[in-house]
């Protein structure tokens, strides 16, 4: 004859058939099931209000970023200096120069 394996449920403390839901808890959690599917949408937004095939991208970036010309991105020069002189000091100091 088969053996029933039972566990003790920790919830509500009631014996369990295994593979099988506790009696008591399951009805709690249960919830009633929405109408629409995940994967259903809703007709009102299917229309996204995406450009059209005229679509200007240049007149966009424009328009959404104006018109003026970046600022380049450089270091001034006396950080170069000072880049060189710590590097010339750290050598020294690594060589042992004095």
């Amino acid at each position: 004859m088969e053996e029933l394996l039972t566990y003790v449920c920790p919830f509500c403390e009631r014996e369990v058939r295994v593979g099988q839901p506790c009696p008591g808890c399951a009805k709690k959690g249960k919830k009633p099931r929405a109408k629409k599917r995940s994967w259903e949408q809703n007709p009102a937004e299917d229309g996204l209000n995406l450009p059209d095939d005229d679509f200007d991208y240049d007149e966009f970036i424009a328009r959404e970023f104006g018109k003026a010309p970046h600022r380049t991105l450089g270091i001034k020069w006396y950080w170069w200096v000072l880049a060189v002189a710590l590097l010339v000091a750290l050598t020294a100091g690594v060589i042992g120069i004095r």
